[in-house]
This record gives C-alpha cells, structure tokens and sequence, in this order.
C-alpha cells in the first residue's frame, strides 16, 4: 500500500492535476540542482587539497613525478669514484623540477681535499663525501701533528661501500681461486702483487690492515710482507689494473670492486675480481659534514644520506654496493663475497696501517757505525775471520735498501785522528745515485784494511747519534746501524751512565734518531747495547754464531721502520 500525503492549498482551493505536476517537477528541478551544486564544491575542495600537496611534497606515489628538493643549497665535494652517483641521485631527486635550490657536486681525490684540509684551509663545501671513512681520520692526525688548527669534521654516515679484491686476468683469477687466495698467501709469492699508492688510494690501506690482520699481528711477518709489495706500488688504481692486465706472468693488482667493474670495457686483457678467502676488507663511503654546519645544512646533509643510501640501483650502476657491502644484484652463489667489512671505525685503523706503511717503507737515512777494532781480526770459522763475515754482510744490507735511502760509512775503534775514536769513510749519499752505490760497497769490502786498535764505543755511539739529530731529515728514518764485536775500551771518554745522559739530553720523539746495535759473537757487551738501543727507541741484536752474522744485519736493517714494535 502506498500512501499519497494529499496537498491542500491555503486558500482552499482543490489544485487541478496540471497543477500538481507542475509543482513535483518545480520540486525535482531544486533537489537536481542542489546536488550539482553539491558536486561542485566538493570537486573544487578536491582540487585544492591537491594544489596544496604538490606545492608542500607530494605524496610517495606522486613524488617521482613532482621531484623533492632538498632544503637549502649544499656544495658538496665528492671523491670520483662516488660523484658520478651522486650527481644522477641529486637530479633523480629534483626530477623535473626548476625550483630547487642549487647543488653543487665537485669531483676532487680524496687524498687532495684532506691534504688541503690539513693545512688549516676553509673547507670548499658544505658537504664532503670521500671514498673512505679514512680520509677524515687522516685528515684530522695529519694536522695535529702538524700543530695546525684545521676543520672540525662529522662523519655524519656511510652511503655505499666496494670491497677490496685481487684483479686478475681469468687465467689467474681460476688458479688463485682453486689455491684459496687470501691475503696471508702473498707470503708465498706465486704472484706478483701491484699495489696502488697507499698514502693516496684508500683502497691500500684497506688491504694493508688486512694483511696485518691476516698474519695475526705479527709484525716481524707484516714488515717482511709489507716490504715485499713495496716494489710493486704503483701512482694509481687504474696502472696498478694497466699493469695486471700487461703482464706476461701471473700479477694481480690490489684493488676494489668497483674499480675492476669500471674498468676498461674495452681493454684487450680483461681482468674479473678474486675475492680474498681469509680477510674481507671494504671501504665504505661516509657522509662528511662541519661541526659548525647550520640546521639548514644539517638538514640537507641528512635528506642527501637518505636519498644515497635508498639509491641502491643508482649506487649499482656505478659499481657500488649499499652501505652494509650487499651488492644488488647479489646471488645465493655469491652472497659470501657480499659480506665484507664495513665498519665506519674501520676509517681509524686504515689511517694506522697507512702510517706504519709509511714508517716502514720510508727511505733511510742511515750511519752505518762499524766497529774496525783489532778484535774484528779474530778467527770466525775455519777460512774466515769475524770482519770477513761482516764485510759480505754489509754489502748484501747495500743491496737490501732503496734508491732513494741515503747512507753513510762511518769506522770507530782507538785514536783514529787524534783522541777522537771515529771517522767518517764515506759522506751520505743517495743509493740511486750508482757512483755513491758502488763506493758504499767498496768501503765495505775493504773495511778489513782498516782494522786496529782499542773500541771505543760509546764516544763514537754519541757523535753518531747528535750528527744526525742536527742534520735531521723529516720524512726518512734517521738511525745509526752499531756494528761491534766488543766491549767499550775507551777511558778517556764517556762510561755508560754518561752515554745514556747524553742520550736521553738529544730524545725527541718528534726528530727520533735510534740506534739499532748488532753485536758480534760471545764477547759482546749485549747489555750495554740493549740499554742503549731502549734510550733511543731502537733495538738491539745478537750474533752469537758466525754464520747469524748474515742474518741478523738483513733483519735489522729490514725491520728499521716498525722498530721498537717489531716484536
């Protein structure tokens, strides 16, 4: 049933039927309206709602297309081998936008731009993204010690990360892969290894802390290694690759992932990564800011970190891997090789291993102090007396040292001119210079014409000792190599306890000179030469047999750099 509420005029009238159908369509025709009226308001409240979004950031889905900029202005200096990925980043960011505030990417070497910051320079950016956590580390030791008061750096965060690899052709990535490569195996040399600069490829330092690592600490094995390799530096990343792939025999080049998988596409010899088996070092690439950065900085600092470290497909296409060492395209196969070191501190002790590194292999600038005294006459083995020995020794420690080392010759035994106990044989000179050379190793061969007298030790130890610290070169491990077979024979001059005053008078850990003393036979005062070796931070040995006599000096003379910690 349906009702039909009737309408009755107010005057009381009966309304015809034309009537009423006029007043229902009258009725439709108002409601129509109101409803597109309705529509309208809503349409243009939905409008709004959306101008309003574009113009404060569009939601995630519409960011792509409107692009986010970041909050203020930011100049920012970029290793290379990260700046190219940051320069697509940062534009992937604006999208096509024209509004945003200005980025500027200045692709500069790392080892430059912390070179500059140690000077104490104004830093040319607001934002500094180097290729290892290392730089600011160094950056920051380097002008300490220099006394310089420079940028306070932030390592704000890591946005990417390369492991370090071995780069071989394929014939020698599949030999070294069947053997288990690792970083302890260079030991065994059945490759030459090509190392890039450690001092301006943070790559280097990497691997060094990793052979440290691999060898246990051992620092007599690290320094033998170290040593090794040091033939084999090359300027560059990339003649360090140029080198692998010429090379007729089996070579590998020390360096990272990334720099294998840029690395010339079309070059005749390819090289592919062997992925080391003991260590697994990487570099990571931080984020770097100034202490004094504004909150607008700050803030753009931190939206750049955001967009770098989500930008894993960006990061990839320039042979990057995401801040934990994951590559993206990783599979279950190679998913070991994805797990690598990437630990931000490990920026600390990459700058440790660069500095022992650079102790290590710094050139010499060494007195070779020869005891000439009568006793050195004495019989060593059947057919050859103690100064025989010594002489074969010392040409071999000629021949042990670099090019750019300097050294001099020095005898001492009793009254060689007038009271004084030594004389100087042959004046510092460069072993690159072959004249020098081949006096060095004449001297030595004739020391055994020299031979007579008293020792007199301690007078000789002194003068040698404050030669060298008024002379001091900065930059070369200055010491004095003590060769004696004896006792101080000297009582005209300084006893012990005055020595060692002496001594300490002239220590200056900042200009250290050491002595590293080798003593000779049974008849050695081994103790007086271990108390002067400690007052001088250097070290003392022993030759107890005649044949130790080789020996000890290529060990001595080898291990000059990581001295007093050789272990």
């Amino acid at each position: 049933m349906v009702r039909v509420q009737s309408y009755t005029p107010a005057d009381g009238n009966t309304p015809t039927r034309a009537a009423v159908r006029a007043a229902q369509q009258r009725k439709r025709s108002l409601i129509l309206l109101g409803v597109i009226l309705l529509l309208v308001v809503a349409l243009v409240v939905v409008l709004g709602v959306i101008f309003v979004r574009g113009s404060a950031g569009a939601p995630p889905e519409e960011q792509s297309a409107a692009g986010e900029c970041l909050p203020t202005s930011l100049r920012i200096t970029a290793d290379p081998a990260v700046a190219g990925a940051l320069e697509a980043i940062v534009e992937d960011l604006a999208g096509s936008r024209t509004d945003c505030p200005a980025v500027t990417i200045q692709a500069e070497d790392s080892a430059l731009t912390a070179a500059a910051l140690t000077t104490g320079a104004a830093p040319e950016f607001d934002v500094w993204v180097p290729d290892s956590t290392m730089w600011p580390e160094r950056a920051a030791g380097q002008a300490e010690l220099a006394g310089v008061d420079a940028a306070d750096l932030v390592v704000s965060g890591t946005v990417a990360s390369t492991p370090v690899v071995f780069a071989a052709t394929e014939p020698t990535a599949a030999a070294l892969e069947s053997e288990g490569a690792g970083f302890a195996s260079l030991a065994g040399q059945s490759v030459a290894a090509v190392l890039p600069d450690p001092s301006t490829v943070a790559s280097s330092s990497a691997a060094l802390l990793a052979l440290q690592t691999a060898v246990g600490g051992d620092a007599r094995v690290f320094t033998a290694l170290s040593l090794g390799l040091e033939p084999g530096v090359v300027s560059t990343a990339a003649e360090a690759l140029d080198a692998a792939s010429a090379a007729p025999s089996p070579t590998i080049a020390v360096t990272t992932e990334q720099a294998v998988l840029t690395y010339g596409e079309g070059a005749e010899t390819p090289l592919v990564p062997v992925y080391p088996t003991d260590v697994k070092p990487a570099v990571s690439v931080p984020v770097v800011t100034l202490a004094d950065a504004s909150d607008e900085t700050l803030e753009a600092a931190e939206a750049l970190t955001t967009a770098v470290a989500a930008a894993t497909d960006r990061l990839a296409e320039h042979g990057l891997r995401d801040a934990a060492g994951n590559a993206l395209d990783a599979t279950a196969a190679d998913a070991e090789d994805a797990r690598v070191s990437t630990d931000p501190a490990d920026g600390v002790n990459h700058a440790g291993a660069l500095r022992t590194w650079q102790k290590l292999t710094a050139p010499s600038r060494m007195i070779a102090l020869n005891d000439v005294s009568g006793s050195m006459n004495q019989p060593a083995t059947a057919d050859m007396r103690r100064i025989d020995l010594f002489e074969q020794a010392a040409v071999r420690a000629i021949n042990s040292l670099s090019a750019d080392s300097s050294i001099a010759n020095w005898v001492f035994s009793s009254r060689r001119i007038g009271a004084q106990d030594w004389q100087e044989i042959v004046p510092f000179g460069e072993l690159g210079d072959p004249a020098h050379k081949q006096r060095m190793i004449d001297s030595a061969n004739s020391l055994d014409s020299l031979v007579g007298g008293g020792t007199g030790l301690y007078d000789s130890v002194l003068a040698a000792v404050s030669y060298l610290r008024e002379t001091y070169v900065p930059g070369q491990v200055n010491l004095v190599l003590l060769n004696t077979d004896g006792f101080n024979e000297d009582d005209d001059g300084l006893d012990l306890p005055g020595l060692l005053a002496e001594l300490a008078k002239l220590h200056d850990p900042a200009k250290p000179v050491a002595v590293i003393a080798i003593g000779y036979g049974p008849d050695t005062d081994q103790a007086a030469l271990e108390q002067i070796a400690a007052a001088t931070d250097g070290a003392a040995y022993q030759a107890l047999k005649p044949t130790d006599i080789g020996t000890v000096l290529i060990d001595a003379v080898t291990q000059r750099g990581c001295r007093p910690n050789c272990g």
